[in-house]
Formats: C-alpha cells, sequence, structure tokens
C-alpha cells in the first residue's frame, strides 16, 4: 500500500536532509511552510519500507499522511 507523506523540518537541516534523499533516488518535491522557518518534503506515494527508511533519515518528526493513494 503506498500512501504520500511530509515530513517537516527547519532550513537549517534542510541540506543535510537533500544530501541523504539524493542518494536515495524517491521522487519528492520541497514546499515552504507560510509563516514558517520550515520547509516540508513531500513524498508522493511511497511503500512501507520507504516510509521506514525515511522516518530514520528525518528522526523522531511526526509526518503527516497526505492522501491514500492505494495504486
Amino acid at each position: 500500500m503506498e500512501k504520500s507523506v511530509q515530513f517537516s523540518v527547519p532550513w537549517r537541516e534542510a541540506t543535510r536532509i537533500v544530501k541523504r534523499i539524493k542518494t536515495s533516488k524517491l521522487r519528492y518535491f520541497v514546499k515552504q511552510q507560510e509563516g514558517k522557518t520550515s520547509v516540508a518534503f513531500v513524498f508522493p506515494r511511497v511503500s512501507v519500507s520507504q516510509y521506514v527508511y525515511l522516518y530514520i533519515i528525518f528522526g523522531p518528526r511526526a509526518a503527516d499522511v497526505l492522501n491514500n493513494d492505494s495504486k
């Protein structure tokens, strides 16, 4: 089952995160959180194993499930 998720991080951590996920070849896009000093990394349609990998990279931050893509 695949779902889209997003992880929010402060701008100061964004470069470190980009370097780590660049090698994974996961599709993602970055969006600015309006009125906040953080940025959101959005990953469309990730599998459970990809989610676990991302959870390890982003640490204990809560992820938001964006929709129920189950294709």
